[in-house]
């Protein structure tokens, strides 16, 4: 008797752990969607961050490192759309191409650092205390801004409307709410510190 009842305790403690885990996934679905109401694109934030929420858990800095990855990732799309574009394109759309893959460049270096910086919160390794942290945090908020306008300043070399550069337009724009996001995110981490 006493190893069926063994046997029902470990049975009952092996059904409850998919419960724990689904527990866990809806509790980070449920803290991405609270994160994500104050950006100004708060479906595309939680569905571009929804991948990451095992990851995220429920930390309001890791999920400000995911919303950046993101949007490293839609920067180096439009980017390499762009430049495709430009290889086959002269006159002004082609300076504008050029300008833009420039600027999209600078966009994505931008975006690396604020990771890095991010990605340095709470490290041992890193001394300094409250006062690091806080210029470290600081220092992400400069970088992702100027990606933003960094995105912005590609999107206004095409002033007037080239059609041909439809699709790149498209990938910028979509670029610049993956980076409002991540400057959202790491903003509300900032105050929430």
């Amino acid at each position: 008797m006493l190893s069926y009842t063994k046997f029902l305790i470990i049975l009952a403690v092996a059904a409850a752990a998919p419960i724990s885990g689904d527990s866990a996934t809806n509790n980070s679905s449920e803290f991405i969607r609270r994160s994500c109401a104050a950006t100004l694109y708060p479906d595309l934030c939680c569905s571009s961050l929804a991948p990451y929420g095992r990851a995220v858990q429920q930390s309001p800095a890791k999920l400000a490192v995911a919303a950046a990855n993101a949007s490293l990732s839609t920067i180096k799309a439009a980017s390499s759309r762009a430049a495709a574009l430009r290889r086959s394109s002269g006159g002004r759309l082609g300076a504008a191409l050029r300008d833009c893959v420039d600027s999209l460049g600078t966009a994505a270096e931008q975006t690396r650092r604020s990771v890095a910086e991010m990605e340095k919160l709470g490290s041992p390794v890193v001394a300094g205390g409250p006062a690091a942290e806080a210029w470290r945090v600081s220092n992400a908020q400069t970088w992702m801004s100027a990606a933003l306008t960094n995105e912005e300043t590609c999107l206004d070399g095409f002033d007037g409307g080239l059609p041909a550069a439809k699709a790149v337009l498209d990938g910028v724009r979509r670029a610049k709410m993956y980076t409002s996001n991540a400057l959202a995110l790491l903003n509300v981490f900032a105050h929430g510190r």
